[in-house]
């Protein structure tokens, strides 16, 4: 999740494309995989495959659902909270609250991910320093309501793109030259790869930015059923020779005990050359991600305060300083003191999982809600909702249970918390599907 990537004018199919790379493409690849090669060992390929499959399945279902919702409602009601939207309009409003709270948390959860990863790689003797400063600085970014236009989205997705190619020619050109490392080895298992799957799902988790675009893709039910596996596919073969190439050069067992695997092969590139570049990728993509990340947690958590599903405090907004709109500054520094919160006191690993879970969790929602509606295309029948659906619940409940428990009771919490105030009669029920 890396990136806004919502463009000023409609975008063609490649442009399309490339902005989806653009929000798949992120900081989650320079640290995601060493708690992936934990679970499943030389498989990690394998699990890659699978995550990318049931992205492909949501993203389609996310596609559906934003084309019903930006049919019915203003385009601002769709975006990142599609699924919520939708929920609320045919699942009830309590199940509309479950679902924004779901996509609020995965957007924290992740944030804090991209932090630690900017943090172990720039400020890596003192990580939890530099990823809190990450974060402060894109809320200042986001309090003067600075936006990132789709230039600066290219521009970002080529240089990373090109930084983590570099690596991967890296690490196998060193590969044969490193010691065998003797440990135990990680053997691969049907729960292992799952997991894993799980875990590396988070890597492809920005397509929900490509499959809301909507208006902003010209044609966009002919581009974006198109744009979306090919974003998917082309970030896949990335993920993939990156897997390999740190199995080659590491093996599973030393891969899984890495908190920064590029750094150390990023060294035997000259004059700094190689470490200065991963430092810009890592430094360009944990913070464009920061940058969208928050400002989409913040203004979830306006809309709903809006719809009085959080206190009317957090709907606060003013005039943004530098752009257009209003800016949510109390929803935006309350997400950022809860990334804090978790950048101070949360491991990545865990991190990683809970925000898998939340992010699955999420997709699982959004494509039930595309499976009921009545309004459907061809390329999208309820068979893919289905599946979908099904391989999201399955990836989720293979995840580390400590994860999964942890981030239940902060969802179930939350349920529990909005279950005890009614809601005012007089809110007015958007318009069914």
């Amino acid at each position: 999740m890396s990136g806004n990537t919502q463009p000023r004018v409609p975008l063609g199919g490649f442009d399309a494309t490339t902005a989806g790379l653009g929000s798949i493409v992120g900081a989650g690849a320079f640290v995601a995989f060493a708690p992936a090669a934990a679970a499943a060992g030389p498989a990690v390929g394998a699990a890659l495959g699978i995550a990318a499959i049931v992205a492909f399945l949501c993203g389609l279902s996310t596609f559906q659902l934003s084309r019903a919702v930006s049919r019915r409602l203003p385009a601002d009601q769709g975006g990142d909270a599609t699924a919520r939207t939708a929920a609320r309009i045919l699942l009830g409003p309590y199940s509309g609250f479950l679902s924004g709270w779901t996509l609020l948390w995965s957007l924290l959860l992740s944030s804090a991910v991209l932090a630690i990863a900017f943090g172990a790689y720039v400020f890596p003797e003192h990580p939890r320093v530099g990823a809190a400063g990450a974060v402060v600085a894109m809320l200042v970014v986001n309090l003067l309501g600075l936006n990132r236009g789709s230039w600066a989205t290219r521009f970002i997705v080529a240089f990373v793109f090109g930084v983590l190619a570099f690596t991967v020619v890296v690490l196998f050109n060193e590969a044969p030259n490193q010691p065998v490392r003797v440990g135990a080895e990680i053997e691969a298992t049907p729960s292992g790869v799952l997991q894993a799957a799980g875990l590396l799902f988070f890597l492809f988790s920005g397509y929900t930015r490509l499959a809301t675009l909507g208006s902003g893709v010209r044609n966009p039910s002919r581009n974006l059923p198109i744009a979306i596996p090919a974003a998917i596919a082309v970030a896949f073969t990335l993920y993939w020779f990156m897997g390999q190439s740190m199995l080659a050069y590491y093996g599973a067992a030393a891969l899984s005990a890495e908190t920064a695997p590029l750094l150390d092969p990023m060294q035997s590139v000259g004059a700094n050359v190689g470490t200065g570049a991963l430092v810009l990728a890592v430094t360009a993509a944990a913070l464009g991600g920061l940058w969208s990340l928050l400002e989409s947690a913040g203004r979830t958590a306006s809309a709903m305060a809006a719809d009085r599903d959080f206190p009317s405090l957090f709907a606060a907004s003013r005039p943004a300083r530098f752009g257009a709109g209003e800016t949510p500054w109390a929803a935006e520094a309350a997400a950022a003191a809860v990334v804090l919160l978790l950048v101070f006191f949360g491991d990545v690993d865990a991190l990683l999982g809970m925000a898998s879970f939340a992010l699955l969790f999420y997709a699982a929602i959004t494509t039930v809600c595309a499976f009921t509606l009545k309004d459907r295309t061809r390329y999208a029948p309820r068979v893919l909702n289905l599946a979908g659906a099904l391989g999201a619940l399955l990836l989720a409940l293979a995840l580390p249970p400590v994860a999964i428990s942890l981030t239940l009771i902060v969802l179930v919490a939350g349920l529990v918390v909005r279950l005890s105030f009614r809601r005012p009669r007089t809110q007015r029920t958007p318009p069914p599907f």
